[in-house]
Formats: structure tokens, sequence, C-alpha cells
């Protein structure tokens, strides 16, 4: 009898012990039992590199208003400061949150600028595309500066900014090349009819037109010039950059004296070309 006593007992302890907490939602539970591994890829992607999880520090802010600070996300805090930053490949996601807060600006404050700082390997085109119609259809000015590296259609929209106000950082580097398959969401290789193949060109090619015709807008380059430069891939750097008409300005250190900020990018120092930080 007491060994019988003793196992209930333990049956109980074992129920009790894993009992779900009283105010944890159906879904919650499911996201806290799921293996490390698949909450990993639910929130990267396999392969992908997100700006989000479990490592983005975390900054105090304190609201309008508020008595206290709370704790934001860094992405969030520069949001606040109408500053975008893109670290990430530009995918579909990321696109829909970049045209849903520049929309929140827009509706918050049509006059004041954005800032979209860029550290960015490339994207897809049709989300890059996304952003650049919301940008040129918001009535602020929106400053653009490449950080480090300015990849496929993050390069793109680096150059899409507002006229003057395109810049970057000395030893920023620009790569412009021609939309790929794997740029417009598909896969290297195309199976299928020669009708289906054929639909599937075309629109590769109605792609490219709209990316050789918007760096004509934004450098002043001729179509002809734009197509050829594009049949490889090219890299600039930022004085490079100045010189093709993709940016403006390089920004530079203020403590720095005309000639060592010329060393530093690589280039002769001038007024129009460079600023300072």
């Amino acid at each position: 009898i007491v060994w019988m006593l003793a196992l209930f007992g333990a049956m109980a302890s074992l129920a009790t012990a894993f009992q779900p907490p009283m105010h944890l939602s159906p879904s919650s539970l499911r996201s806290s039992h799921a293996s490390p591994l698949s909450r990993l890829n639910t929130r990267t992607g396999i392969g992908g590199l997100r700006m989000g999880g479990g490592n983005v520090p975390r900054v105090p802010y304190k609201a309008p208003g508020e008595q206290g600070y709370q704790f934001l996300d860094i992405w969030n805090r520069l949001y606040r400061e109408r500053i975008l930053y893109i670290g990430q490949d530009l995918d579909d996601e990321f696109a829909n949150q970049m045209v849903a807060v520049l929309l929140f600006l827009q509706q918050e404050d049509a006059t004041k600028g954005v800032q979209i700082y860029f550290n960015c390997p490339g994207g897809e085109i049709r989300a890059g595309l996304a952003v650049y119609d919301t940008m040129t259809n918001m009535g602020f000015d929106i400053t653009t500066l490449n950080l480090g590296i300015a990849a496929s259609i993050s390069g793109f929209l680096c150059g899409a900014g507002t006229p003057g106000q395109r810049m970057c950082l000395p030893n920023a580097r620009f790569l412009l090349q021609t939309p790929k398959l794997e740029d417009m969401g598909m896969s290297q290789v195309m199976y299928g009819q020669a009708s289906d193949v054929s639909i599937e060109a075309s629109e590769i090619l109605r792609q490219r037109e709209k990316i050789y015709n918007g760096l004509t807008r934004f450098t002043g380059r001729s179509y002809e010039q734009i197509r050829e430069d594009l049949k490889r891939d090219l890299y600039l750097t930022a004085p490079e950059a100045i010189d093709y008409g993709l940016i403006d300005k390089v920004l530079l250190p203020t403590d720095k004296e005309g000639q060592t900020l010329g060393r530093m990018a690589a280039s002769t120092p001038t007024d129009k070309n460079f600023g300072k930080i």
C-alpha cells in the first residue's frame, strides 16, 4: 500500500509539472514547445540573413508625454528617428516592412525628410521596385547613405534618393549588375514548354529594361552605355560612384584635413564631392 501511494504521488507531481500555465495561449504553447531548430528556421529562413531575432540590441526610449522608459529593438528606435536601415537581403517580407514604414512616416509628417542606410548584399528585383515606387511617391526628401556595400537592387535604390542627398562612406562599394533569374525570385533553371519559357524570358527582359531606365535617370548616362556597362558586374568605389553619377558625396570625418580626406577616399577632394559627417 505504501508503495502504491508513493507511485500515485509521483504521477501527480509529474502531471502538475507538465501542466501548461494558464496565461499561455495555444499558439504560444506551440511556439514554446517547438524545437530550437524549428524556431530558428521560422525566424530566419534557411540560409537567409535576417535583421530580426533574439540578438538584436535593445535600447531605452522615452515616448513624448510618458513618465518612464521602454526598451525597443534598435531598428524600431531608428524608425522613430525617420531612419531606415537595410542590412539584409531585400526580400518580399522586408520590402513590405519598408513600404509600411514609409507610408506611416508620410502620414506622420509629409515634409520632414527620411534617411535610408544601406549595407545590403542584394535582393529580389520585384521587392526592390516596390520600395522604389513608394520612395518616388513620398512627399519628403529621401537621403540615401551606403555604409559598406550596396549591391544589385540596393545599389539601384541608393541611387534613387533625392539628388544632392545620395552619399556613401569612404570605403563603401557599389555593385551594379544585370538582373538574373535568382534576383527575380526564380530558380536558376526554368522548366516547361517553350511558350512558358518564352513568357518568363520576356518578363526578365522587361525587368531589366526597368533597371536600365532607372539607372539612366539617376546617373545621367545614356541607355546604351548603361546596358554596355552592365554586361558584366560593375564594381564602383566611392569616388568612382561619384564620377559615374550614382551618388553625390562622400562623407568624411570632420577632424580630417583636405589632403588626408583625399587619401582616405583615394581621390582628390572637392567641395562638390565631399561632405562632413
